[in-house]
């Protein structure tokens, strides 16, 4: 924990505890985001009259801020995290979207973002005793990676 930081903050490790790729993961997450930012900017010079959506996560969310976008294994969890903060945020900011959305013939709909049994990614299937065995050496690999990477 972080002393001097507004709570909400103060339970997310420091990048540099996880080692390289961790550093390396949100240096690339911020360049890539300063880029979108360039462009989101040059959209709104170039088409002034123009709607423009932009939906991204939260970049104080633990999920993404500590995730290691080199590691493949998180990639599945990562994916389901994001579809579920973008139906939550659909839900937040409906009445405002709706009716950006209708005048582009956009409807969203009310049925998926109530659902709260709806998934992006099905759970993997059941591995079998070696397949699980893998995926304990792959999860033991990659910690040991960031602990000492």
């Amino acid at each position: 924990m972080q002393r001097g930081l507004p709570k909400e903050r103060q339970a997310i490790a420091r990048i540099a505890d996880g080692g390289l790729p961790s550093v390396l993961s949100q240096t690339f997450r911020a360049m890539i985001h300063s880029r979108l930012e360039m462009g989101m900017k040059g959209y709104e010079r170039q088409y002034p009259n123009t709607d423009i959506v932009l939906i991204e996560p939260d970049q104080r969310d633990p999920e993404y801020y500590l995730a290691n976008t080199f590691s493949y294994s998180q990639r599945r969890s990562i994916a389901e995290h994001a579809y579920q903060q973008t139906r939550h945020l659909l839900r937040a900011r409906r009445s405002s979207l709706t009716a950006k959305f209708e005048k582009h013939g956009i409807r969203i709909n009310e049925l998926a973002l109530a659902d709260p049994k709806r998934q992006l990614v099905m759970p993997a299937p059941k591995a079998s005793k070696i397949g699980r065995a893998v995926v304990k050496l792959e999860e033991t690999l990659e910690d040991l990676e960031r602990r000492y990477a």
